[in-house]
């Protein structure tokens, strides 16, 4: 059989990854609205088609959901604009002091007028830079109650997910996390750890999240419903 890369079924198109390591089909409709099915390796386009067509009506209400939500902030980069940065939201203030083009000091979000044009591209090299300390700092938290260790983790944009689980045990983290508050940032991570354990959304998956983030489901449904305010 040849390899699946794409499924369209109704109107819906969905990615297809496969993994030796599944043993189940599990389809994720992503924080931007993309959709993917995950599959064991081998498994047959007609029974990856036939569970799609099963979960349709609940594919169809989270992208409902999804839709009726507020949508980001539109950024202007100027004075008094709000950012936010572990759940906190600072005034940016543009201030020429000849220093980096941003800072965070004394409550506020310093920023250097120049900088101003490109504050995008600015605050994305801040958060990046603050992201990763920060997470390998709760990666090595956690790992040890969960009951396994990555092998590596990294800090980039990932686009349209959170964080990802590599089979080979690489962690991967979106930067924009950090603008989350700290809960929600402690159940993505501890969400993707939990995958290197169980690389599926199964009840055993959930248990082992919950055993460790017993409230995850609350951070669960704060993503869901009240993350877009809080990105870039």
């Amino acid at each position: 059989m040849p390899p699946i890369d794409r499924l369209t079924i109704d109107g819906l198109t969905f990615t297809v990854r496969l993994s030796p390591r599944r043993r189940t089909i599990g389809i994720t409709v992503r924080h931007d609205g993309g959709l993917e099915v995950a599959a064991p390796s081998g498994c047959r386009r007609r029974h990856i088609e036939r569970a799609v067509r099963d979960k349709l009506p609940w594919v169809r209400r989270k992208l409902a959901e999804m839709a009726s939500r507020p949508p980001a902030p539109r950024r202007l980069w100027a004075d008094g604009e709000m950012l936010p940065y572990l759940g906190t939201s600072y005034p940016l203030c543009l201030v020429a002091d000849g220093g980096v083009p941003v800072r965070l000091r004394g409550g506020r979000f310093l920023m250097e007028p120049t900088a101003a044009a490109d504050g995008r591209r600015h605050m994305v090299h801040w958060y990046e830079a603050h992201a990763r300390p920060l997470l390998g700092r709760r990666v090595d938290h956690f790992a040890a109650a969960v009951g396994t260790s990555p092998a590596s983790i990294e800090v980039k944009d990932l686009g349209r997910r959170w964080g990802t689980c590599h089979a080979d045990g690489r962690l991967r983290f979106h930067w924009q996390i950090v603008l989350f508050p700290r809960a929600v940032v402690d159940y993505i991570v501890v969400h993707e750890l939990a995958h290197l354990r169980e690389l599926n959304h199964s009840r055993r998956f959930w248990g082992h999240v919950e055993a460790v983030l017993p409230e995850y489901r609350d951070c669960k449904a704060w993503l869901k419903d009240e993350s877009g305010p809080f990105t870039l």
